[in-house]
């Protein structure tokens, strides 16, 4: 079931430099990939903290689950 979109407050400065990244993509689309990309660090900062792993060591393993788990979709 599809909710309905929520109105959001963005500068319009930020909101420009994302569409330039993205030409084409609805900004419904850009603010979701960058809620995903948030998301994603704070797993990082939580698997490097709870396996006391160096920073470039969680991105790689984090990576590498990002990979297999679109391999396997």
């Amino acid at each position: 079931m599809s909710k309905p979109p929520t109105p959001v407050l963005i500068d319009t400065d930020l909101l420009e430099e994302l569409r330039a990244d993205e030409p084409g993509k609805p900004d419904s689309e850009l603010f979701e990939d960058m809620a995903r990309r948030k998301l994603g660090l704070k797993t990082v900062r939580r698997l490097q903290q709870r396996f006391n792993l160096p920073e470039d060591e969680a991105i790689r393993v984090a990576v590498e689950a990002v990979h297999e788990a679109r391999r396997e979709a």
